[in-house]
């Protein structure tokens, strides 16, 4: 396998095989967050100051919580309690040593149904996953069910992939069922502009969105 450090053009290119990705986010774990930060990547940040702005409350499931970047976000604006789900082990060992989370559990997003009960969650958080993820309809449902009718979705998605897989469409049909309302997406915004292959060529769209 590639070392994720030494070629880091692979983000470029997403898998989607669940055990292909979590042995990439394994392989990388150790080294993940520093990497990050030398490509200037803020997505968990400036997701997180996007549900506040829309009244967002815990608690919060975090839906590909990785090393815990956008735990230790959402938790430095005061949001509790967190709970975490990723396919990497490795990844969640890392998150667990920020002490920010009251529970963490390995979760395949492709294997659903999720493993938590109806209306559990206020808030839903999925800040650069749903790449890995094919066919995020699915996955989208099951949110509307864990979370609890008026919570708050905040959700991120690559410009490049929100075309390719007509990912505005999906949401406006999904509100037009009505399982969500009040959705708002941001114009392309830098995803990691530290990254040579991202710069000024992938950007990334926010979503905010309300289960009706």
């Amino acid at each position: 396998m590639s070392d994720t450090d030494n070629d880091p053009a692979w983000l470029t290119r997403p898998i989607s095989a669940p055990e292909e990705v979590a042995a990439y986010y394994d392989n990388w774990a150790d080294t993940y967050d520093a990497t990050l930060h030398s490509w200037d990547y803020t997505a968990p940040s400036d997701a997180a100051r996007l549900l506040v702005e829309r009244g967002g409350i815990g608690p919060v499931l975090d839906i590909g919580c990785g090393t815990g970047l956008t735990g230790q976000a959402l938790a430095d604006l005061g949001f509790e309690p967190i709970d975490g789900i990723d396919l990497s082990v490795a990844s969640l060992q890392r998150a667990r040593a920020r002490g920010v989370y009251r529970e963490l559990l390995q979760v395949d997003l492709q294997a659903l149904p999720l493993p938590h009960s109806t209306d559990a969650y206020a808030t839903m958080f999925c800040i650069g996953v749903l790449s890995y993820v094919p066919d995020a309809e699915p996955l989208l449902r099951e949110t509307a069910r864990v979370v609890r009718s008026g919570g708050q979705v905040v959700l991120s998605q690559r410009d490049d992939i929100w075309a390719e897989r007509d990912f505005g469409a999906l949401l406006g049909r999904l509100q037009a069922e009505g399982l969500f309302r009040d959705l708002w997406c941001s114009d392309p915004q830098p995803y990691m502009p530290g990254h040579e292959d991202f710069t000024d060529r992938i950007f990334v769209h926010y979503v905010t969105m309300t289960v009706a």
